[in-house]
């Protein structure tokens, strides 16, 4: 009696172990059709390209000038200090800018006027916090916003956000950059960013997120 629950414990266990395989690869195959979110844009309150990568001001310009939305938030992320790489530019005379002020003027650069630009946030270093300043800086709720980010961060972002705003609409929307494989494991940079989303996103629905000391300092 105890030899045959025995094997039948062992192969309920083998039978799950196999079905838990075969699921995490169908969802590894289709992994980045399901991190790449790009909905509709429609018309909404406010524009929001993330921080991570200017190409995201330029399809945030373009929504804009299409008239989806009449303010474009600009996303105060920590900044870095400069690398020694950067000093020898500055020493070579390469024009630098004020904080934020590049990103600003490439928005502006591209039709969005400047009084149509909010900043929001204050040294913010993850999508979390990101999510956190805006909902701080807006003061309501009930908003429809249109992020703009990478497609392999889209659908992160999109979880993140619909968790911050729970009576918002929130539409995702990306520029080309940053578009994954969809065989991904044949493409390095592509491998690396599914990686790298699959691990934040595990880690951010079991409840972690990365935050900095300095996001409520003036």
């Amino acid at each position: 009696m105890i030899v045959k629950t025995l094997r039948l414990f062992l192969q309920t266990v083998g039978a799950a172990t196999i079905l838990f395989l075969v699921s995490v690869a169908g969802l590894l195959f289709w992994a980045a059709d399901w991190f790449d979110v790009n909905d509709v844009p429609v018309t909404a309150d406010y524009i929001v390209p993330l921080a991570g990568g200017y190409h995201r001001l330029f399809k945030a310009a373009e929504l804009y000038n299409e008239g989806f939305a009449p303010v474009v938030m600009f996303s105060r992320a920590k900044l870095f200090p400069l690398t020694r790489l950067d000093k020898i530019e500055k020493e070579f005379g390469h024009k630098t800018y004020k904080p934020y002020g590049f990103g600003k003027k490439v928005l502006h650069h591209l039709g969005v006027p400047k009084n149509a630009i909010q900043d929001f946030g204050n040294g913010h270093i993850s999508t979390v916090e990101e999510a956190e300043a805006l909902k701080r800086h807006l003061n309501k709720g009930k908003v429809t916003m249109l992020l703009v980010t990478s497609p392999y961060h889209a659908r992160r972002a999109k979880i993140i956000f619909q968790k911050v705003f729970p009576e918002a609409t929130i539409l995702v929307t990306s520029p080309p950059e940053g578009t994954m494989k969809k065989e991904w494991w044949k493409d390095q940079v592509s491998a690396q960013n599914l990686v790298m989303e699959l691990m934040k996103t595990a880690y951010f629905l079991l409840g972690g997120a990365f935050r900095s000391t300095d996001v409520h300092s003036p």
